[in-house]
């Protein structure tokens, strides 16, 4: 008789960059703290022995299991393989591991509405009726309206037990016809947790960034020219602080911004790309706004730690950013664009229109002279992230669907 039960992540692609976010994350989370047992399946990342670096900070040990690919699978090719020329491969693939495996399977996790889990979905609940499948579907407004609404859809949503979303709620589920239930990505502190809640006093004069800068999504550029739009107008004490990899497309937009506006370049602070999880925090810990001028995401996960850091958010107006400025109570209101338009200073930040770097620029000129508000949010984004963003607390909510999904089945 199985002891626990298993939860599964099904996910051709994984790499070990996503072991220590949201999607590998919540399988680790589900067995430390709820009482699974977690499976992680994928292509094997290399023809060479596969290694996991960010394993070393999970505390306890996992499970990786390894589908045999049908094709010549390249890790580094994955958009041109798995989901071009070799996507047919990859979801004979995923079937055929389901059809092989779907009875030691209680929670079948699926990270994404990729068209290659339908058929591997309908086969499991055929396989083991018992079993529940968890869809936590990472979605953008634009990959929403893009999705044609076909019967293979319909039925791969219908297959799903519980489906959450850490936006668009509401429109998901008049768009789909389908319940999905609303779980934002949050937090979670590998190893000792740093000491909390962070006092206004230790924060400096930063406005921090955090991601892979220079990618079209992030709209570094626009961060940039806000900051020189901006910089004449506030304290000298105020730094730039871009972490992340500078991606080799943004690097000459980069140097010549540099090149310029040297004066700029002494108020800017490049860490490059940070590992360690703890200097991390600190660079949150130390900084007073937090900037995220992208123009596209799912739900960045950088959102949480901002705020359980008590950081001010200025960020562009798209569905997760607002819903991370916003209060809970809010979190599910759907505004037109005119009232988005005249609601931009929220609860725990300020938006502006995505691309706008004049709008962006006005945003730090003000925040960097009100003190009292950053002091003021400082406190209560920090107390909304521990009620609302807690991974831990996150993991509950979903046993809890999971359990309940379960339960109603049963009782037809």
């Amino acid at each position: 008789m199985q002891e626990r039960q298993t939860f599964y992540l099904l996910a051709p692609c994984f790499t070990d960059a996503l072991l220590t976010k949201d999607v590998g994350l919540i399988p680790y989370l589900m067995q430390k703290y709820r009482g699974y047992k977690a499976v992680y399946v994928t292509y094997r990342p290399s023809r060479e022995d596969a290694l996991w670096p960010s394993m070393a900070a999970f505390d306890e040990d996992v499970e990786i299991e390894y589908m045999e690919p049908s094709f010549d699978y390249h890790p580094d090719r994955a958009l041109e393989t798995v989901f071009g020329t070799n996507f047919y491969d990859c979801r004979e693939d995923v079937r055929r591991y389901i059809e092989g495996n779907a009875t030691k399977i209680d929670v079948l996790y699926l990270f994404g509405f990729y068209a290659f889990y339908y058929d591997a979905a309908v086969r499991y609940k055929e396989l083991n009726p018992a079993g529940r499948i968890y869809l936590k579907l990472d979605a953008n407004i634009v990959w929403v309206n893009k999705q044609p609404l076909t019967e293979a859809f319909r039925l791969f949503l219908k297959s799903c037990d519980v489906i959450t979303s850490e936006t668009l709620v509401p429109h998901l589920t008049d768009k789909w016809a389908v319940p999905v239930h609303h779980i934002p990505n949050g937090y979670y502190f590998f190893g000792a947790p740093p000491e909390l809640p962070v006092a206004f006093a230790e924060k400096e004069d930063y406005i921090l960034t955090v991601g892979r800068l220079g990618i079209p999504e992030k709209d570094t550029h626009v961060l940039l020219d806000a900051f020189r739009i901006a910089e004449p107008y506030i304290p000298q004490s105020w730094k730039l602080v871009l972490v992340g990899k500078v991606d080799e497309s943004f690097q000459m937009y980069l140097d010549q911004y540099m090149a310029i506006y040297p004066w700029l370049a002494e108020r800017m602070i490049m860490p490059g790309f940070v590992r360690d999880k703890d200097v991390l925090s600190d660079w949150y810990r130390k900084s007073k706004i937090f900037a995220l001028p992208s123009n596209v995401e799912a739900y960045a996960h950088v959102l949480a730690e901002a705020k359980v850091h008590g950081c001010y958010l200025i960020a562009s107006d798209i569905e997760c950013c607002r819903d991370a400025a916003t209060i809970q109570e809010s979190r599910l209101h759907r505004l037109d664009d005119f009232n988005k338009q005249v609601n931009q200073h929220l609860a725990y930040g300020s938006l502006h229109a995505v691309g706008d770097s004049i709008q962006l620029a006005q945003r730090l000129m003000e925040l960097c002279h009100a003190k009292d508000r950053l002091e003021e949010v400082c406190v209560s984004t920090q107390r909304d992230a521990a009620e609302h963003f807690d991974w831990i607390k996150l993991c509950e909510r979903l046993d809890m669907l999971l359990h309940n999904s379960y339960t109603e089945r049963m009782a037809y």
